[in-house]
């Protein structure tokens, strides 16, 4: 989860990686579904920057099933779109009522806020958690989202045409 909450900045922050990313972000309601909304090039950037470390620890092919299965799972849990109160285990994992808020159309900092996918720790570690209520009502997407492709389809030549 921590090379994930890297990862995660760093598609944030390069502008050629948050082209692909934006696919993600343009869900403009959040649901079940929207974590099945992402562009291909994400997946290839994302496994690559996640597996070579691990890779080179000794993670095997049983070990990364088992990651990405349990990371998937919770990732569908924080896009749903449903109540979780964690009370103090807020400070230890990322929940909907948290995650919504890196999703929220006017992000509170340049580079967006809630990076951590499982654990909301590396957000309080590093600076980057923003949470300041329930965000349930929040308006999603990111600035220029009204005018960014509606279909899919168009949504994954969007990056290729854009630098």
């Amino acid at each position: 989860d921590f090379i994930h909450y890297w990862i995660h900045r760093l598609l944030h922050r390069i502008p050629t990686l948050w082209e692909f990313h934006k696919v993600h972000h343009s869900v403009q309601q959040m649901g079940f579904a929207a974590h099945l909304r992402f562009h291909w090039m994400e997946t290839v950037v994302y496994r690559t920057l996640e597996y070579l470390p691990l890779g080179i620890l000794g993670f095997g092919l049983n070990d990364f099933f088992a990651v990405h299965i349990f990371t998937l799972t919770i990732g569908h849990i924080n896009h749903a779109n449903v109540r979780l109160p964690l009370g103090p285990l807020r400070y230890l994992f990322n929940s909907p009522q948290m995650h919504i808020w890196h999703h929220t159309k006017d992000v509170p900092a340049r580079y967006g806020v809630n990076f951590g996918l499982t654990l909301s720790v590396w957000d309080w570690l590093f600076g980057t958690v923003h949470w300041p209520y329930d965000g349930r009502d929040n308006s999603l997407g990111f600035s220029g989202v009204n005018s960014y492709p509606n279909q899919f389809w168009k949504q994954l030549v969007v990056p290729f045409t854009q630098r």
